[in-house]
């Protein structure tokens, strides 16, 4: 997002540390008003990396499913996409198999006659 505002080309962070505060000390300097009209950060909730520094105007606030003593996988980028697949959903597209394997999100529903288990080769116990 630094990079995006010193440009002033249009930046998407996620989960970035936010400048309004160390924006003095960048060279070449940064203004509220490029960090406001260039970049956009997403920020996970209990994400400690983008509670370094105040966010600029441009930002989403997304859920973040993470065990509470485990605040630090909230800057987990798959955990991020699968909160924003969730979210907004996907499409047309399918959601990637680790949300509802590994993080926590409901199992999709079926698109034709593939189920959830063989899409993302889960294999059946015995």
């Amino acid at each position: 997002m630094i990079s995006g505002a010193q440009t002033q080309t249009p930046a998407v962070g996620l989960s970035g540390p936010n400048t309004i505060i160390t924006r003095k000390t960048l060279e070449p300097p940064v203004t509220v008003e490029n960090l406001n009209k260039y970049t956009f950060n997403i920020i996970p909730d209990r994400d400690p990396v983008p509670m370094i520094d105040d966010p600029a105007k441009n930002v989403q606030h997304i859920a973040c499913l993470a065990p509470a003593n485990n605040f630090i996988d909230c800057h987990t980028s798959i955990r991020s996409l699968c909160d924003i697949q969730y979210t907004c959903g996907s499409g047309d597209r399918p959601t990637l198999c680790d949300c509802a394997l590994y993080y926590g999100y409901p199992e999709p529903e079926a698109i034709g006659d593939r189920t959830f288990q063989e899409a993302c080769g889960v294999k059946d116990e015995l």
